[in-house]
């Protein structure tokens, strides 16, 4: 009889430790929005540990933030970003080096911009760390193909939403072998680019350094958008914002494009701008709608 009631204790004492065992775990599995703050306490520093249970985005693909942001435990939206579509960018730039794998520009430009909250801190820490660690090599005259080439690739890698054709430029395409639509001369998110107040003009140039003109445009646009949006970001990462900062206002005047005039009786330029005056799609066209402001998890401008 006793050793049947000792059974019944025993069984009883493992089966309360396997049920505060669980609620311990379930207690230390972080929110999403908790997940968002791991991210952008992370991005703080020089070298981010990321959480191993985050999705990889080894391989180019559409579906990089998508994927990120479902780990997280969000879901990804590219038109009206919340902190969690946010922090997913930030790692798809900051961890992957796959900015051009996120959809257009404009909207990360104006969040990094304008927005507050902790998503858009990881944003604009993860933009800033992937440019500032690149950003001393491309600080000289770019006056080779090869430059040309590797300072695109960096681009496409660092800022959001980069043109998916710098990242084909910068892979080793030949301007001339690439899809017209897709070329320097004719992508639209390149003649977007130009067009922005830091390029060049939207009819500049022909080939290589054409796309490489409109890289350079993105990238004074993003270091812009990091300056203005410095004053929203929380103090507990500011400190680190202002470093890279400090080392991209260093490096950015020193990048020096070699200049290359537009091909003689330039037509197609000329139609190719009055083509692309039209709100352009998801490759950086007229700015979808500013973020909502009703929850605490929306970006906030």
């Amino acid at each position: 009889m006793l050793q049947c009631e000792c059974r019944r204790i025993l069984a009883s004492m493992r089966l309360l430790r396997f049920v505060v065992l669980g609620l311990v775990l379930v207690g230390c599995k972080k929110s999403p929005m908790g997940r968002v703050e791991q991210i952008r306490d992370e991005l703080g520093g020089d070298a981010p540990r990321w959480s191993g249970d985050l999705a990889r985005c080894d391989a180019a693909r559409a579906t990089c933030a998508v994927d990120v942001a479902k780990s997280i435990g969000g879901a990804f939206d590219e038109k009206k970003p919340d902190q969690i579509s946010a922090a997913a960018v930030a790692v798809v730039v900051a961890r992957d080096g796959h900015g051009s794998d996120v959809p257009g520009p404009d909207v990360w430009i104006r969040a990094m911009r304008r927005a507050k909250g902790v998503g858009a801190d990881a944003l604009r820490l993860a933009t800033s760390f992937a440019m500032a660690r690149v950003a001393a090599k491309h600080a000289h005259a770019i006056d080779t193909d090869d430059a040309a080439r590797a300072f695109l690739s960096d681009v496409a890698a660092s800022i959001p939403g980069a043109c998916p054709t710098y990242a084909t430029l910068g892979g080793g395409a030949s301007p001339d072998a690439m899809p017209p639509a897709d070329s320097p001369d004719h992508s639209a998110c390149v003649q977007h680019d130009l067009a922005r107040t830091t390029g060049p003009g939207a009819a500049y140039g022909q080939g290589l350094f054409r796309g490489a003109a409109g890289a350079l445009a993105l990238w004074k646009a993003a270091l812009a958008a990091l300056h203005d949006g410095a004053a929203l970001t929380d103090a507990s990462s500011r400190a680190a914002l202002d470093r890279r900062l400090a080392t991209l206002d260093d490096a950015t005047p020193k990048i020096a494009l070699k200049v290359v005039a537009a091909p003689p009786g330039n037509a197609w330029s000329e139609h190719m701008v009055a083509e692309h005056e039209t709100p352009l799609g998801s490759d950086g066209g007229a700015p979808p709608p500013a973020p909502p402001t009703r929850t605490p998890r929306t970006l906030r401008k």
